[in-house]
């Protein structure tokens, strides 16, 4: 391929990108929410052969009812979320997970660094396209079991662990030019759980 193809389409690329961040920070193009969750609530589901994701009646009513309200259209859009503890339990939480790692094997969980930096109030990070709900009740524990993901009900309702889920959403579905923004949320937050650098 000629040279002067590969330069346009090296620069068609980078206009792209700069022209959805530019928006994004140009018009405030995001909404930032915070959602409590306690995992001790986190019930076993109620089998429902039916349904993708069996979720408990009671998470329903204390996560979903709220995350709902958040904004209309929200599973369409690209979010960014965290999920915030407080400072003092990483050393209880690693303790904790690595347990149900080891006792777990046919659930696919988050990855562990090698040396996991404990000097953190943040549990994971993560991004989707779309349908951030669905991502969040596989992280609480209610997918298949393998799909990847926290897994908290399992391991996280035993130590009472309490969070703060932040959730960014994005007013338009950014593609994959939401990756960029995920590694560099996880440079920042520095999370206990995850491998993204």
């Amino acid at each position: 391929m000629d040279e002067n193809i590969i330069q346009e389409l090296i620069q068609k690329s980078v206009c792209k990108g700069i022209d959805v961040y530019t928006h994004i920070l140009s018009n405030q193009g995001f909404h930032h929410y915070v959602l409590l969750i306690n995992c001790a609530t986190l019930d076993d589901p109620e089998l429902n052969k039916k349904a993708k994701y069996d979720l408990p009646e009671s998470l329903k009513i204390s996560f979903f009812r709220n995350f709902d309200q958040l904004e209309d259209n929200i599973k369409s859009k690209s979010c960014l979320y965290f999920f915030e503890f407080k400072r003092e339990q990483a050393s209880e939480i690693l303790e904790a997970y690595k347990a149900f790692d080891v006792q777990s094997a046919e659930r696919n969980k988050s990855g562990l660094k090698d040396k996991p930096d404990e000097d953190t109030n943040i549990l994971y990070v993560g991004k989707v396209k779309k349908d951030v709900g669905a991502r969040l009740s596989t992280h609480f524990g209610y997918a298949h079991a393998k799909t990847g993901g926290l897994q908290l009900r399992f391991w996280a309702k035993s130590i009472k662990l309490g969070l703060k889920v932040h959730l960014i959403v994005f007013e338009n579905n950014l593609g994959d030019y939401i990756n960029p923004l995920e590694l560099e949320l996880t440079k920042e937050l520095k999370p206990l759980i995850g491998k993204s650098k």
